[in-house]
């Protein structure tokens, strides 16, 4: 097997299962001492990088780079090179204008006489670029020079494949992760932000919420909203604070009159947890959210017949058990069930003499847990 047969065999197996991809370069760069193997991945408007791995470089070389920032002149190739061929950074830049720069001072002097780049591009997508760089010394010419670019360009158009099968594979994952069989078993209304405050996917109940609700809905961007300006930057600054803290947040009151005793309840999702991070620029992998939204007036209650059962309570008892979960107080059960106040605790007292409970609330608890039983 060649050297460029086995680099891009190991480059296949890096990406499907996940591994960092210096590795790839291994024993490639224990034969080529003098060379400096690098995979970055970063943003070349601005040199700021998600990921780097390096071969021949002592410890310090990522945090040397990175401090270096914006002095280093050759991210900004990324912008202008062809993707469909390898970079020899000396045609754009001299070897002599990079050992006159402020990053050969800064970084490359510090290892050797590095003074010019062969790589190519892996990715580029808005400003962010995935980077496969040999960094050479001025001395390092002839024969081995010629067969690190000969492989150079014999690797390309594969580890660039291999790079887009993996972004495949990452996106296909997701979307598996995000199919709402999952949510279904949440019994409230349950729906994933993938960004902001855009719905992916939401279970039925979520559904049904956006129909039929003047709680929320799902405006015409497919996002969240509420009829509340205030309410809808409520639920913005949540999903933003859980995807910065990387904590859930909630349960929260959705106060106002379109949205009276709503309580919602965001939660982080790590859509990947093994997730290489070399994607994750291109794919963000901690961006899914979980919100749970609860509608007092809309939560699973027992039948009326089904509590009678149950409880051997009479049917107007069970009428008025069924208001009491869904948070009704007694005065606000008597007047919906046009009975007097008085008339609503003596059926309140007799079902909890009944079924010998202590209180209401205990009553509401045995009656929710009774809803939850309901064969659907």
């Amino acid at each position: 097997m060649s050297v460029a047969e086995d680099l891009i065999g190991r480059m296949y197996s890096s990406v499907i299962l996940g591994q960092d991809l210096g590795q790839v370069f291994e024993g490639l760069a224990a034969a080529h001492r003098d060379v400096l193997f690098g995979v970055q991945v970063q943003c070349y408007l601005n040199n700021d990088y998600y990921y780097m791995s390096f071969q021949n470089a002592e410890e310090g070389m990522a945090q040397d780079m990175d401090e270096a920032g914006s002095c280093n002149p050759f991210p900004p190739l990324a912008a202008i090179i062809p993707f469909q061929s390898v970079l020899y950074s000396e045609r754009y830049i001299a070897p002599e204008m990079v050992k006159r720069s402020e990053f050969y001072e800064r970084v490359l002097s510090k290892r050797n006489t590095f003074d010019r780049s062969r790589g190519f591009l892996m990715h580029r997508k808005d400003g962010d670029a995935a980077i496969i760089a040999f960094t050479m010394p001025d001395d390092f010419v002839g024969k081995e020079d010629q067969f690190l670019c000969d492989t150079l360009e014999r690797i390309r158009p594969h580890f660039q494949r291999a790079f887009s099968l993996a972004l495949e594979l990452r996106q296909r994952e997701q979307k598996a992760y995000l199919g709402t069989h999952w949510l279904e078993r949440i019994p409230s209304a349950a729906m994933v932000l993938d960004r902001g405050l855009h719905v992916a996917v939401a279970n039925a109940e979520a559904e049904r919420m956006f129909r039929s609700s003047d709680l929320i809905d799902v405006d015409c961007r497919g996002e969240l909203s509420t009829r509340s300006h205030s309410q809808r930057k409520l639920l913005e600054d949540t999903a933003a604070n859980v995807r910065l803290n990387k904590r859930p947040v909630g349960p929260l009151a959705l106060y106002g009159e379109f949205m009276p005793g709503a309580l919602f309840a965001m939660t982080p999702i790590r859509v990947l947890e093994c997730s290489p991070a070399y994607l994750d620029c291109f794919v963000p992998a901690d961006e899914a959210v979980l919100a749970i939204v609860i509608d007092p007036s809309s939560l699973s209650v027992a039948p009326v017949t089904y509590l009678q059962e149950c409880m051997d309570v009479s049917k107007r008892e069970a009428e008025l058990i069924q208001n009491l979960v869904v948070g009704l107080s007694v005065r606000e059960t008597a007047d919906k069930m046009q009975i007097s106040y008085n008339t609503a605790r003596n059926h309140l007292a007799r079902i909890t003499d009944r079924v010998s409970l202590g209180s209401q609330s205990e009553l509401v608890r045995l009656a929710s847990d009774l809803s939850a039983r309901v064969p659907r």
